[in-house]
């Protein structure tokens, strides 16, 4: 079961009536495991997106536009290892899918990939915020 819910000064409190409803369905004296997430702000993914799109249309290394992502984000390190069939060690990136991230992981992935950027692709930070800035 998921309730969505906002912190106020008396606690926990459901946002939507079916929140109350299922929160209801709770027992009294009944102990529960609850899992706190910050939803993800879909306004800083979509931002997200366009700071690749503004690397992949600026640069001549990568062909296609996944592979720069991956790359990226295993430099900002949230990658695993595996060993391949020829015994080689490599790096895959992690799944940075709603799902996989909250929001405080994005943001903090976010501003490695800005570091990133600037980094690797010689951007100016200031100029790549301001672009994006526009938009978002």
């Amino acid at each position: 079961m998921e309730i969505w819910a906002k912190n106020t000064f008396r606690g926990l409190v459901p946002m939507y009536s079916s929140d109350l409803d299922n929160k209801k369905k709770l027992k009294i004296d009944q102990e529960y495991l609850i899992t706190i997430k910050l939803p993800r702000n879909i306004k800083l993914h979509r931002k997200m997106f366009s700071l690749y799109n503004l690397v992949f249309e600026n640069q001549e290394r990568y062909k296609f536009l996944d592979d720069l992502r991956r790359d990226i984000t295993i430099e900002c390190g949230r990658y695993r290892e595996r060993v391949n069939i020829h015994g080689e060690v490599i790096k895959e990136a992690e799944s940075i899918s709603f799902a996989n991230m909250d929001d405080i992981e994005f943001s903090d992935l976010y501003n490695k990939t800005l570091d990133v950027v600037v980094k690797y692709f010689s951007f100016d930070r200031q100029s790549v915020i301001d672009e994006l800035e526009q938009y978002y």
